[in-house]
């Protein structure tokens, strides 16, 4: 029986998937992936950066209404504005989905399976990055989707006098809104203006699912191994082997399942390496392994 409380994949042995049962699954790159195990956190990204330009546009809006102040409000949107996404556990059919069955997301953002996919606990990343989020202004909210960028006029909120105080009324309009087409997508979004820093996902990860391409390559396993068990490295003593999954095709869209076994047989493969053996040791004596 393993004894750890690290990150662990559980659904469809302990627990099941359900929306709003507060996983959410962050998509992204191999490289993006290692600079994210360099010290356990992500970094928002401007909105210049993203992929749909309707993302906090105010030219959707009536401009003449408050004409500077928009003005400067988009500049302000480009120059201090952040977000991260993140998609989320759905119901299809009467059944729930995890948030790794979207074969588009693991094609678009994990470089078409080459990449992983972070699963975090929202409330333990809130309760980590608290002073943080209570010293700026902050959204974590589902996006809407709507056939039209426009949002209801009469909604907005003109009456503004700076920038700051357009953005804090209309953030619901402005960066919780998008294309029917991005539906798909089930986003789940951090919101967060003037905080250019990172944010901490140390203590918050579920488990981490690598893609499929990704988990067939030893060699590229190894390379995030090396990063696990180095003392040197934040991530030293966090994950297991139990940590991992990957995600398979079937007749619904892609499954997830645990990789432990594969895990094991590259860290094996590399007992002779003071490091992996370290590492078998501290699973065998302080996570419940019978590593011989």
């Amino acid at each position: 029986m393993l004894l750890t409380k690290l990150p662990v994949y559980l659904y469809w042995h302990e627990e099941l998937p359900h929306k709003g049962d507060g996983a959410l699954f962050h998509y992204t790159n191999l490289e993006s992936f290692k600079k994210i195990l360099e010290d356990l956190t992500l970094q928002p990204s401007s909105f210049e950066r993203l992929n749909d330009m309707n993302e906090g546009n105010v030219h959707n809006m009536n401009l003449s209404r408050n004409f500077m102040v928009m003005y400067n409000a988009d500049k302000h949107i480009k120059e201090k504005c952040r977000i991260i996404s993140f998609t989320q556990n759905s119901v299809l059919n009467g059944f729930g989905q995890e948030g790794t069955n979207h074969p588009a997301m693991w094609a678009h953002y994990a470089d078409n399976s080459n990449g992983a996919c972070i699963v975090i606990d929202k409330e333990t990343f809130i309760a980590k990055n608290k002073d943080i989020l209570d010293n700026h202004f902050y959204k974590f909210e589902d996006v809407k989707y709507s056939l039209s960028n426009t949002p209801d006029d009469e909604k907005i909120d003109y009456e503004t006098k700076t920038p700051e105080e357009f953005i804090i009324k209309n953030w619901q309009a402005l960066f919780f809104l998008k294309h029917k087409d991005w539906e798909n997508e089930d986003e789940h979004r951090l919101f967060i203006m003037d905080y250019d820093g990172k944010l901490s996902i140390d203590g918050c990860i579920k488990y981490i699912v690598l893609g499929r391409k990704l988990f067939l390559d030893n060699i590229r396993i190894k390379e995030l191994l090396d990063i696990i068990v180095n003392p040197s490295s934040i991530c030293y003593h966090k994950f297991t082997p139990h940590s991992f999954a990957t995600m398979c095709y079937n007749s619904h869209g892609y499954d997830t399942m645990d990789i432990a076994s594969k895990i094991l047989s590259v860290v094996k493969s590399n007992i002779t390496d003071p490091l992996y053996k370290n590492y078998v040791e501290w699973l065998n004596t302080e996570q419940g392994y019978n590593i011989s």
